[in-house]
């Protein structure tokens, strides 16, 4: 579970380069994710998948958040 979650992290961040954190980047990327499922719901396209991804991302929030709280600690002690 910690190394799937670590994975995460990582590839959020290449994929939100502009973040500070991967759990800021996670959150961008949900918000864009949310957004274009309501767009598809609009549309009456199948966003079944995108709804997935987003239920999948959103339970590793929790994760993500201690990871991010582990790394700032670190770094103020150093």
């Amino acid at each position: 579970m910690q190394l799937l979650t670590n994975m995460l992290a990582n590839i959020i961040m290449d994929v939100e380069p502009e973040a500070e954190n991967a759990y800021e980047a996670l959150d961008r990327y949900c918000s864009r994710l949310y957004k274009r499922i309501k767009w598809k719901d609009n549309a009456g396209i199948d966003y079944q998948g995108d709804l997935e991804l987003y239920l999948f991302l959103n339970g590793y929030k929790s994760k993500i958040v201690e990871i991010v709280h582990k790394q700032e600690i670190k770094e103020r002690r150093l």
